[in-house]
């Protein structure tokens, strides 16, 4: 029998399993290092490209800035709810997707909606956003103090 086929240990397991993750713990430092290699000629064999591109990542970084403040979100929020409440549901939505992430990330921190992830998709930000509008609608028809 060869000592492949042979079963292990869990000691013998876990010692395999650390060495393949040196492994690839090396394996993915050189391919960084080649990458930054790489890099470097480019930037050096086309400056105006290589400065395009760094302007095109900051232009994209400052884009997603929020645009509105935590008062102006509230305010949109309620903006929604009056429309979802009218029977405007699909006005709300489109409103919601006009929005940029970073102002549905501010609106939805406001509301306290949280997600299961750090970076949630958008769609998963207005799906928040929408459940709590529509816990909105239903608070404000089942309110016990207008029926007074």
């Amino acid at each position: 029998m060869s000592g492949d086929t042979e079963f292990r240990s869990p000691e013998q397991e876990v010692l395999r399993l650390l060495d393949e993750c040196a492994e690839l713990r090396r394996t993915l430092k050189s391919i960084s290092a080649q990458v930054g290699r790489m890099e470097i000629r480019v930037k050096r064999a086309f400056p105006v490209a290589a400065e395009l591109a760094r302007d095109r990542t900051a232009k994209g970084a400052q884009s997603s800035t929020a645009s509105i403040s935590s008062e102006q979100a509230l305010a949109e929020f309620d903006r929604i709810v009056a429309l979802a409440g009218k029977g405007g549901g699909e006005e709300a939505e489109r409103a919601l997707q006009e929005r940029s992430a970073a102002d549905l990330l501010i609106i939805a921190k406001e509301l306290g909606v949280s997600f299961p992830k750090s970076k949630p998709s958008v769609r998963t930000i207005r799906e928040g956003i929408i459940g709590k509008v529509r816990e909105s609608i239903l608070l404000t028809r089942h309110n016990p103090r207008d029926r007074d």
